[in-house]
């Protein structure tokens, strides 16, 4: 199936920190990890102008002084002329260490699982787990704008129950950056870019590139 070979450029990426000692302690940072999000991303796909577009909600949550847990729900469809209409359906869950070198500056690492669900009308279904060991950087560079940037390391595999679906697996290297605006102290609204690069089981390579926006509600 041509469209399990699409499936790593939309994958993003998510949540667990492996510990460094002598961080500063929440108390002492102006950073905020206790959120949920609504957002949209779209994706481009190799060798079609269409892309592929998704909402989703988010969460993470700060256990302790270091430790965050996060997640999220994601739904998308991509229509390539002359396909029938293709969806995506991922749940991601992972833990993740901060790691302040200031008030205003966090580092981060992350370790994220997830599961997508890809159907086709014609197919059965098709559904990929992933892997993912994440780095990221979080800083306030002023009261109301946080810039952030990350690398992710994915390990993926599509498993299917239809033998005239070839099995693919591999690996994915997705970097990206964004900007967050708070409007309040408890609201905020985001933009973000990212960049995929994937080496697939079948030899392949691929890249993509996606866009998001997202609105936040941080909580106590």
């Amino acid at each position: 199936m041509k469209t399990s070979k699409l499936i790593a450029q939309y994958l993003l990426a998510g949540s667990l920190l492996i510990g460094m000692s002598n961080s500063f302690a929440l108390d002492d940072s102006d950073l905020q990890y206790n959120s949920i999000a609504l957002g949209y991303n779209s994706s481009s796909v190799p060798g079609y102008s269409q892309k592929i577009n998704g909402t989703g909600v988010s969460g993470s949550y700060l256990v302790n002084n270091n430790v965050f847990i996060g997640g999220g729900i994601n739904d998308a469809t991509f229509s390539p002329p002359g396909y029938t209409q293709v969806k995506y359906s991922t749940v991601d869950l992972g833990v993740g260490y901060r790691y302040g070198i200031s008030r205003t500056t966090d580092l981060t690492t992350t370790v994220d699982y997830s599961s997508t669900d890809i159907t086709e009308a014609g197919y059965i279904g098709v559904t990929q787990y992933g892997k993912t060991i994440g780095f990221g950087i979080r800083s306030l560079v002023a009261p109301n704008v946080e810039l952030g940037g990350y690398v992710n390391f994915e390990n993926y595999q599509n498993q299917t129950t239809n033998s005239n679906i070839a099995l693919t697996s591999g690996t994915a290297t997705q970097i990206g950056t964004g900007i967050r605006f708070f409007i309040s102290n408890e609201f905020a609204v985001r933009a973000a870019y990212g960049y995929s690069s994937s080496n697939s089981s079948n030899g392949k390579t691929y890249t993509s590139n996606s866009i998001g926006i997202s609105a936040a509600y941080f909580f106590q």
